[in-house]
């Protein structure tokens, strides 16, 4: 193991103990081999590119890629996503990470894609300047909420699903699909701003109180008045592959790791 950790650090230009931290927590997990080597690579390019420790990194990471059951070969893929939107927002690589780390497992169940995660709190963080953890923790709370109505059928205002689907449908969105389950949240929100500028001020308020709950609506108000942002994210997030390898590249071209001798 010290060898070929020693090898592949050399060659992520990392300190050597910089990949066997991160490996040491991918075995705890109880990961095999395959799994380790391949998180743990990943981690350290993610870590070179933010300047964060390998181990800040893949505590974020641990909770992208559990949150949406990503197998080993698919691990750097997640992270291209999250590093070519960071790319081309006001969002950071690290924002990111930390942003979605606290709402993965949750968009995942709620039928929120990695694509539409990342949009999200790309431009929900870029608008508002939030940060990141606040923003992932709000979308997590809208997820929730209507998971929870979904089981209970009353939030924390008392508010009913029957109360939510019933205002929502009157606006020609349906929340329920035919058979009486909740729809996935990501198809939902986009239908909602397929119609968006076609409500009134009124309109939009109630749509994203209905969704959202009374203390998160803002977040989604600023996510659907800057909708073009969202699409140009996801976009970019869904023709991302390579893009973390590039900026490994950059990383180990730069002054930074020369001077660490690496």
């Amino acid at each position: 193991f010290a060898k070929n950790a020693h090898r592949a650090a050399k060659d992520l230009k990392a300190g050597t103990t910089n990949y066997t931290n991160a490996a040491l927590i991918y075995y705890q997990q109880g990961l095999g081999e395959e799994d380790v080597a391949a998180r743990a690579s990943v981690t350290v390019k993610a870590a070179n590119v933010t300047g964060q420790s390998s181990a800040e990194v893949s505590e974020q990471l641990t909770a992208v890629w559990n949150g949406y059951k990503v197998v080993a070969e698919e691990a750097e893929l997640y992270v291209d996503k999250l590093a070519a939107v960071a790319a081309t927002t006001a969002a950071d690589l690290e924002e990111l990470s930390t942003g979605m780390s606290k709402v993965a497992s949750a968009a995942s169940t709620m039928g929120v894609d990695v694509d539409q995660l990342s949009a999200q709190l790309a431009t929900i963080v870029s608008v508002t300047r939030q940060d990141a953890s606040v923003v992932g923790t709000a979308l997590k709370t809208i997820y929730a909420r209507m998971g929870d109505l979904k089981v209970s059928g009353v939030d924390e205002f008392g508010t009913s699903l029957g109360d939510v689907s019933g205002q929502l449908k009157q606006m020609g969105i349906d929340v329920l699909d035919q058979e009486g389950n909740l729809r996935d949240m990501g198809e939902v929100i986009e239908e909602v701003a397929e119609k968006w500028g076609t409500w009134t001020d009124a309109q939009q308020q109630a749509a994203a109180v209905a969704i959202a709950g009374k203390r998160q609506y803002n977040n989604l108000i600023a996510l659907f008045e800057n909708w073009d942002m969202y699409e140009s994210a996801k976009g970019t997030s869904q023709t991302s592959a390579g893009t973390l390898q590039k900026q490994q590249d950059i990383y180990a071209d730069s002054l930074e790791a020369k001077l660490k001798g690496i």
